[in-house]
């Protein structure tokens, strides 16, 4: 192993793995509230009906970033007696009135049509009471519960799982539009997982380590103009057309910035294939700074002299990884 690879997976594992305290309280956490709103029926009639739960994001796909700030819980209710239709991006879930015993009907409005933001508020509403000394709150697409002592939050994601009904459609899951809007979108985490997986088998297992050091850079170099998500559909669509596997994070850290430039020029969509564009959220500046921050980490990991002394070298690769590389 070359001393820029040692320094690197130094600096995974003093600055970046999650230690398993966390991962271990972390567990405890998300398990916790998974038993409390799959019970809830139990104890509230008026309750959705949750029929499955999986864990979702960076913490499942291995690529979360110490320290464990927030875990994603996707919730699976029982949707028995609706129907999902809809166009384009924005999907409806609508009501059939001779299927009334799920509880999820109580949140149909007068067009017969379910609506998300309602569902989100019971799980808020049963959430503040189950951790009244918790801060709850409704962020986006999901109820966040905010545990302060371990300064861990959670996001409950409620959805519907569609079946496909033919091997050439991929299952799908329902989950909210948020910010108040009633409706839906239509995406697969579990689809997200198996590309990370594949790709990161097909790399040597290499593959999470490079993305995780790569949000690492995105953080001390890029104030986090890139959002996480985004930054691993970057590198996914990097690390798919690579003729050869990677063999060292050296290797793939250095194909990510070669390539990354063109993938933030434009456009790009989500890896499920259900079209959402993942980074309509940024600015041109912030588009533009990130551009600029990927050239500089060229110049340094791509030197024109080739006789460089190891010290330089280190030198170099603190440059694109801050202060506390090769320390």
């Amino acid at each position: 192993m070359s001393i820029i690879e040692t320094k690197l997976q130094e600096l995974l594992d003093k600055e970046i793995n999650l230690t398993q305290s966390h991962i271990s309280q972390g567990s405890t956490s998300h398990q916790y509230i998974r038993g409390l709103l799959f019970n809830r029926r139990n104890t509230d009639t008026s309750f959705p009906w949750v029929i499955d739960d999986y864990l979702s994001g960076s913490y499942a796909r291995g690529t979360k970033l110490h320290p464990l700030d927030d875990i994603d819980i996707m919730m699976v209710l029982d949707g028995a007696g609706l129907v999902p239709i809809g166009l384009e991006q924005t999907h409806y879930v609508r009501g059939n009135s001779d299927n009334e015993k799920s509880p999820v009907h109580n949140h149909l409005g007068q067009d017969n049509l379910l609506n998300s933001h309602s569902v989100l508020h019971a799980f808020h509403k049963s959430l503040q009471q189950s951790h009244p000394d918790s801060e709850i709150k409704k962020d986006g697409q999901s109820v966040n519960v905010k545990l302060v002592s371990y300064g861990l939050g959670i996001d409950i994601v409620p959805c519907f799982h569609i079946k496909s009904r033919t091997s050439n459609e991929q299952d799908f899951y329902y989950i909210p539009i948020g910010n108040g809007d009633p409706g839906w979108l239509k995406t697969n985490p579990k689809i997200d997982e198996n590309i990370s997986k594949q790709l990161h088998e097909y790399h040597n297992k290499k593959l999470k380590s490079v993305i995780k050091l790569l949000k690492y850079w995105n953080r001390v170099k890029n104030n986090e103009r890139i959002r996480s998500y985004h930054l691993e559909t970057i590198a996914w669509n990097i690390f798919s057309k690579q003729p050869t596997s990677i063999i060292s994070m050296i290797q793939g850290i250095k194909c990510f910035f070669n390539n990354a430039e063109e993938y933030l020029k434009s456009n790009i969509y989500e890896a499920t294939g259900f079209g959402g564009i993942v980074d309509k959220y940024m600015t041109p500046e912030d588009r533009q700074l990130s551009i600029n921050e990927i050239r500089k980490a060229q110049a340094n990991l791509f030197p024109t002299s080739a006789l460089l002394t190891i010290e330089a070298t280190i030198s170099k690769w603190r440059t694109v990884f801050g202060d506390k590389f090769g320390v």
